[in-house]
């Protein structure tokens, strides 16, 4: 059960129901001694990009589903009728939208608004396992640059400095990639019609790329000229919006709809998710992280671009994600942006890498961040599961890690405690 917040009174229950549920659904209080500040019932109170009003309700896996259904419902028609009219602490409307996540392993939560006192009584549930405040997420990209040299390149080879791009032709073949970003210009010439919208978590927007974060991804991972897997399918998954940013929420929702399709599909085992994105360190988010490798899927995330320590953010922090730092391909050198520590388990090209535009179907733009570096490992990790038959995240992330081992390379001007692995498929 959460902690409790003590000023609140009890809610009254609602006896209707029991006899059909077998335990009785929470009746929410209009009654409170006074408003409680956030930090009272939310499980991380130290983030530094809270969205107001807004949270993360995570639900203890030890009630049977139909009794956290009983209990979901409840919450929703409750914020339907609270809601209307009511506003946040910036004097902002709420939303009555509520959103239920789900995952196979039994992990469930609701992203929702509210004031803080419905906020804390939901705290009181014993249903709730924990509240966490919804966080801002960003695109971990940085700006343009002119010239871009080969990040492929660096990848087939042992040592940087060579000209080619060497690859075995099967080229992510059978393999599916998640792009868990800001869409997919899915009409772009680089794509070849592989492309396509899954999802779209951003109200109101439309079913492409607005901003062209998720199209370079897109391209680095399975582009005809960029991409390091030429074969593999791929599927937009819109979390962000046209400026790059979104929220906890939002990425929770795409991430609810990965795992669902995956199994509609039954596609467990060729599967890669990529995640070029990040904000502070969320616990609802590593667990969902956690699901989806349950579900048998590929996370690869981008380590983050403020040079600090990846164990502070998520989803970088996902124990059962692949999490990738940047380098340039030119020199070996950790790129003076990148995250570091021991949540990073490789690093990839992150340096003026060229790539998919969407100022029309033909655009390229070269674009710096761990960003860029996630999705030359998201593809390589499609490569290898394609060529060698590989199906599940602990195998692909220890082979990948065999792999940069053979080469010999290390990483230059390395931040200490970090590994110095450096991605690569194989072709020494």
């Amino acid at each position: 059960m959460a902690p409790r917040f003590t000023t609140l009174l009890t809610g009254l229950l609602s006896l209707a129901p029991l006899a059909a549920l077998g335990k009785p659904v929470y009746k929410f209080s209009t009654e409170v001694e006074s408003a409680p500040g956030v930090s009272a019932f939310v499980s991380n109170p130290d983030a530094k990009n809270i969205v107001p009003n807004s949270f993360i309700v995570v639900y203890n896996t030890t009630f049977a589903s139909h009794e956290i259904d009983a209990q979901e419902a409840s919450i929703m028609t409750a914020i339907k009728k609270r809601n209307l009219s009511k506003r946040g602490t910036t004097g902002r409307l709420l939303s009555t939208r509520v959103r239920s996540f789900s995952m196979a392993n039994g992990w469930r939560a609701t992203a929702m608004e509210s004031d803080h006192v419905f906020a804390a009584q939901l705290n009181e549930m014993d249903e709730v396992s924990y509240i966490e405040a919804n966080q801002y997420v960003q695109a971990s990209s940085l700006v343009a640059q002119i010239n871009a040299p080969p990040g492929l390149i660096r990848i087939s080879h042992a040592q940087a400095g060579e000209e080619s791009y060497v690859f075995d032709t099967s080229a992510g073949e059978g393999i599916t990639a998640y792009v868990v970003d800001t869409g997919i210009l899915t009409t772009h010439q680089e794509f070849q019609g592989r492309a396509t919208i899954g999802f779209n978590a951003i109200e109101g927007s439309p079913d492409t790329d607005e901003n062209g974060h998720g199209s370079h991804v897109s391209g680095t991972i399975g582009g005809a000229t960029f991409g390091v897997a030429k074969n593999v399918k791929l599927v937009g998954i819109k979390v962000l919006d046209k400026d790059g940013g979104g929220t906890n929420a939002d990425v929770l929702d795409g991430l609810n709809f990965v795992e669902s399709d995956v199994n509609q599909k039954n596609l467990k085992g060729k599967v890669v998710m990529n995640m070029s994105l990040g904000g502070g360190l969320s616990q609802a988010i590593n667990k969902a992280i956690e699901a989806l490798v349950d579900a048998g899927i590929v996370p690869v995330v981008a380590a983050g671009n403020e040079a600090q320590d990846a164990g502070n953010t998520s989803p970088a922090s996902a124990p059962n994600a692949i999490t990738v730092g940047a380098i340039d391909a030119t020199t070996d050198e950790r790129a003076s942006f990148s995250n570091f520590g021991s949540d990073v388990d490789i690093y990839g090209p992150g340096v003026d890498v060229l790539s998919v535009g969407i100022k029309s179907d033909s655009d390229t733009a070269t674009l710096s961040g761990t960003s860029m570096a996630s999705p030359h490992v998201a593809g390589l990790a499609a490569y290898l599961m394609s060529l060698e038959g590989i199906t599940t995240a602990p195998a692909v992330a220890q082979r990948l890690k065999d792999l940069a081992a053979a080469t010999g390379a290390s990483v230059r001007n390395n931040a200490p405690g970090t590994t110095d692995a450096i991605a690569n498929n194989g072709v020494l």
